[in-house]
């Protein structure tokens, strides 16, 4: 049958071929399985590398060599084998782990080597890592949530991971619902939380491991708000406790020198927008020789509301010594989201306690950054305050900066004018903290003093 030689010739000339040893080396390689891998003790692996010889064309038949450092075996049974690559180029060797949690190496050797990073982990010992960013989430904030599955300090790759958010008192979304960890070891979730007050949960599921957290929006108002940069110079600090608010106006008077009204209670309208209470203009005795005898809180000069729409803005509306105004105000940032604080939850309103009842300050935080107002008397015995916006962790315990006093626009009456907004550094003040109390060291105009300091219950 002579039509048959000429493909029996061919035949025999491929298998000759692919029987025989390869003539070039392979000088390159490609990995196809990714570099970092982690593998369940007891479950099987893949791992795959693709040779190329000196004209960059795959290495066919190629003898290869997979070896490992003792954290499991291949198919042969031992931490060696060799196989032969395929008309692509591609070696493969099943890899077996062992049920340990440790780190190891792949080889795959063929003139060229590549290698693996490999961790071997059990599942009993398996954790899901959960950071929040920025780490104290507001109300209606959204924030990143980074999952994690690890073992001791190693993250677990090409892991998947799913995510939910389980309402407890309100509830969040978050968005993907899944993700791989892939080579990061990580999966990244956008969650944003409803802008009331309540708690929530983040459940993540990993490397057959259920973990939980439960985040809470406690204090939602509590912060130091502003109208913005087009009325820079006067604020207003608001600390929570439960949901009664403690409220003070920093503002300026007809000579546009520091004055402050204090709202100290108050209610709630029924749908828990709007907080009324009255407002007070009190006198007092100097800072620097404070006499709690002299303190009188006098009566109401008005009174003031806030609306609020959501935890991010609200409105002021007041009435004061027959004038009646309006502001739009929302909350001032001034804390950014870098090496965290030594100290966390200190915002709240400070004071020297009964014997030195009639002036405080009110410590606002925001991440590692505090924002401060002493509000107090000066030497007529008249409100004033310093404000204290900036400073450093000088030491675990210890925040100190600049004190400043300022002066500006008459507030009530007409149109605010930041033009005429002046601050004036006047001294220095330190805060050390011991739990619920602290220390107050402060140099004003020269005169300085030790204050300790407590909580203010309300």
């Amino acid at each position: 049958m002579p039509m048959l030689r000429p493909f029996l010739t061919a035949l025999v000339a491929l298998s000759a071929l692919l029987a025989a040893p390869a003539v070039q080396a392979a000088t390159s390689a490609q990995m196809l399985t990714p570099l970092n891998t982690s593998v369940l003790g007891g479950t099987a692996q893949e791992y795959r590398v693709r040779f190329f010889n000196a004209l960059n064309q795959p290495a066919v038949g190629e003898a290869v060599t997979f070896a490992n450092d003792v954290c499991g075996t291949f198919d042969n049974g031992g931490f060696v084998q060799t196989v032969y690559t395929d008309v692509s180029g591609m070696a493969t060797a099943v890899f077996h782990a062992f049920s340990q949690g440790i780190t190891c190496w792949i080889t795959a050797t063929a003139g060229v080597s590549v290698r693996f990073n490999v961790f071997t982990y059990t599942r009993a010992q398996v954790a899901v890592d959960g950071e929040a960013s920025p780490s104290e989430p507001r109300p209606g904030q959204e924030f990143s949530f980074t999952a994690t599955p690890v073992q001791g300090v190693y993250p677990i790759y090409e892991a998947d991971v799913t995510a939910k958010v389980v309402p407890i008192t309100i509830s969040a979304t978050i968005t993907p619902g899944s993700g791989n960890t892939g080579q990061s070891g990580h999966v990244d979730f956008e969650v944003t939380p409803q802008d009331k007050p309540g708690s929530y949960a983040i459940e993540v599921t990993a490397a057959g491991v259920t973990q939980r957290w439960v985040f809470a929006n406690s204090a939602p108002y509590q912060d130091m708000w502003w109208s913005g940069p087009s009325q820079n110079g006067w604020g207003m600090s608001i600390v929570q406790h439960r949901d009664m608010l403690f409220s003070v106006i920093y503002a300026y008077d007809a000579a546009g020198k520091a004055t402050w009204y204090v709202m100290s209670g108050g209610t709630w309208n029924e749908a828990k927008t709007a907080y009324t209470g009255a407002l007070y203009l009190p006198s007092g005795s100097p800072y620097g020789a404070y006499d709690a005898s002299r303190f009188n809180v006098n009566a109401s000069v008005g009174s003031a509301t806030i609306t609020f729409s959501g935890t991010g803005k609200a409105t002021l509306d007041y009435a004061i010594d027959g004038i009646t105004g309006r502001k739009a105000i929302s909350r001032q940032l001034f804390g950014q989201e870098i090496a965290g604080a030594p100290l966390h939850g200190l915002g709240d309103m400070w004071w020297g306690g009964s014997t030195q009842n009639g002036w405080g300050i009110a410590l606002l935080q925001q991440y590692k950054s505090l924002f401060c107002v002493w509000f107090t008397y000066d030497a007529a015995g008249k409100p004033t305050w310093f404000v204290m916006p900036a400073g450093a962790w000088t030491a675990g315990d210890t925040y100190e900066g600049t004190l400043y006093r300022t002066t500006g626009s008459p507030w009530l009456g007409q149109p605010y004018d930041p033009a005429l907004f002046r601050i004036n550094q006047v001294g220095t003040y330190r805060f050390r903290f011991q739990g619920d109390t602290a220390t107050f060291d402060y140099s004003v105009d020269g005169v300085a003093g030790t204050m300790p300091l407590v909580r203010q219950p309300f």
